[in-house]
């Protein structure tokens, strides 16, 4: 049996007692302390500056409409049915063209009315117009000019010869007489002739198939014509002439086997040709040109 030693009970006593005090005074101390932190006076704080921002927008909304920007562009445009009809740019229907009879008053305020050198319009023929333009045209491609059909007005200085050591030569002053006509064919412009060309084009066809040639066209023909003229040689003078008859003729006889077109040509005087080559190549490819 173990021994009790006396005193120990009552020490154990006293010792739960004490841990059961010292408990007790730890919560009361815990609860106290919450208590006076919510009673003491709070020290004023400045409340925090926040800038206001606007709600962002909800993409994911249905009741948000897309933004449709053709939309937005065609609001801020005039519409066409809003413009006045006084702003609007009538388009004149082209005017027909006269009976080939009775086309002479029209053609020759068309022709006259081109950008000429001044003073020298007047050269020109201006009875029947179309079919004579097509006849000297259709003789030219043959390589002879037409009787009683010319395109310029004769010129005011007659042909002149010189005679030297027994032979009559082609007088160099012959190539004066062709400057007024060679200035009227170089001042028009290309794109100005055709322009005119074009538009009277259906008069010139007309009165090319009067000639027979009812499946051709007459712009062909106005190319063979250019190319018979384009092709004539230059000859330098001295050009010696002989007169069988009224008529002059190249005492040449390879000259005077040429085409009469040709040689007349020839009688311009190799500046004067070549002149008068440059302005028909310039409007060669442009006439060929539907």
């Amino acid at each position: 049996m173990t021994e009790k030693t006396p005193g120990s009970g009552q020490q154990q006593y006293y010792i739960g007692l004490a841990v059961v005090l010292v408990t007790i005074a730890v919560l009361a101390w815990f609860f106290l302390r919450e208590d006076s932190a919510a009673d003491a006076e709070p020290v004023p704080v400045a409340p925090p500056v926040t800038q206001t921002q606007p709600e962002p927008a909800d993409v994911l909304t249905a009741q948000q409409e897309p933004v449709d920007s053709l939309t937005v562009q065609a609001e801020d445009e005039t519409p066409l049915q809003e413009q006045p009809l006084a702003d609007a740019v009538e388009v004149e229907p082209t005017p027909a063209l006269p009976d080939l009879d009775n086309s002479d008053t029209e053609v020759k305020a068309a022709v006259l009315a081109m950008k000429w050198a001044p003073g020298l319009s007047s050269l020109f023929v201006t009875e029947d117009m179309i079919r004579r333009f097509v006849v000297y045209v259709d003789n030219v491609a043959q390589g002879t000019l037409p009787k009683n059909q010319p395109l310029f007005q004769p010129m005011a200085e007659k042909f002149m010869v010189e005679r030297q050591d027994g032979q009559v030569l082609l007088s160099p002053n012959n190539f004066v007489r062709y400057e007024p006509y060679l200035q009227l064919l170089e001042s028009i412009s290309v794109t100005e002739l055709k322009q005119v060309f074009e538009k009277y084009y259906p008069l010139m066809q007309q009165a090319y198939q009067e000639l027979g040639y009812p499946d051709a066209q007459f712009r062909d023909r106005v190319q063979q014509a250019i190319k018979v003229l384009l092709e004539t040689p230059e000859v330098a003078p001295p050009m010696a002439l002989e007169q069988p008859n009224v008529y002059y003729t190249y005492a040449d006889a390879a000259l005077q086997e040429l085409p009469l077109a040709q040689r007349q040509m020839i009688r311009l005087g190799p500046v004067n040709q070549q002149r008068l080559k440059k302005v028909l190549q310039a409007h060669q490819l442009v006439l060929a040109q539907p």
